[in-house]
């Protein structure tokens, strides 16, 4: 394992640092110093970023974001119906949950770090097992930037099928709403108590949006609670892990939800409403 980095020489008070993800990566680099000095064989995820230097906490193009905030608004504005748009917040929601639990799945894998291409997720998510506190400490703007790749894909597969017709923006505007719920539920299950807000607090307690209790059942193995919207897709999850254990076939599923997700939804919607 390379490094060249002192333990004791690093700051790692976080009020030294001005962004949490200066603060976070000192953190990182004074976890690997003290392996090297141990000489300690790392897991996975440490030893790519040891050997590579990368910068496990990123700072997010926040522009990106508030341009996906702007379309989904507008998007959503463009409903052409309620009924339409009812049926199609619903069905996010429930798909949300499921698919952000196969997305956790795919990048728990340490398998998935000597993947071209996966490698940079999968170490950046995994590291999230040693830093917990990651989520709640970033900026909610940096988290919801993580998803910046996957809605530039999903957006692209949907407007070249239907173009930016109304159903269609409608759909991404939905997307993008439970998209962002889903890391905002997740950080809201890593926030202290004291600073979750109060409407937090009531989504959780009502099960709208997953408790830190349930979600803490993840944390304890990484196998089991994988989804992290609102848990309730938890047991098909599960199921499904138990029949297909096999790594590929989780990623051609992500790869394939990820590509027709939202096309499908708004094909469907054409069809019912």
């Amino acid at each position: 394992m390379e490094s060249t980095i002192e333990a004791g020489t690093l700051e790692t008070r976080r009020d030294a640092y001005e962004n949490p993800n200066d603060w976070l990566n000192a953190l990182v680099q004074k976890r690997l110093a003290q392996a090297a000095k141990d000489e300690e064989t790392l897991p996975v995820e440490m030893a790519w970023v040891a050997k590579r230097d990368h910068a496990v906490y990123q700072k997010r193009f926040k522009p990106l974001v508030i341009a996906f905030i702007a379309a989904g608004i507008f998007g959503v504005a463009q409903s052409p119906s309620v009924l339409a748009l009812l049926v199609a917040f619903v069905a996010m929601y429930f798909y949300i949950d499921f698919y952000g639990g196969v997305l956790h799945v795919v990048l728990d894998h340490p398998g998935f770090v000597a993947v071209p291409g996966l490698d940079v997720p999968c170490v950046e998510f995994q590291w999230h097992h040693t830093y917990a506190y990651d989520i709640a400490t970033r900026s909610i703007l940096d988290v919801w930037g993580d998803l910046n790749p996957l809605l530039l894909i999903k957006s692209v597969c949907l407007f070249a099928v239907f173009g930016f017709e109304p159903t269609a923006m409608m759909v991404a505007g939905v997307g993008y709403f439970w998209g962002y719920a889903n890391q905002f539920a997740h950080r809201l299950a890593h926030t202290a108590p004291r600073k979750r807000p109060a409407f937090g607090r009531w989504l959780e307690e009502r099960g709208i949006l997953i408790s830190p209790e349930r979600h803490q059942a993840h944390h304890q193995n990484y196998d089991e609670s994988f989804p992290v919207l609102a848990g309730h897709a938890a047991p098909l999850i599960q199921a499904m892990l138990r029949v297909v254990p096999n790594r590929w076939a989780w990623l051609v599923l992500f790869v394939v939800l990820t590509a027709v997700d939202l096309i499908a939804l708004t094909a469907l919607l054409h069809t019912i409403v």
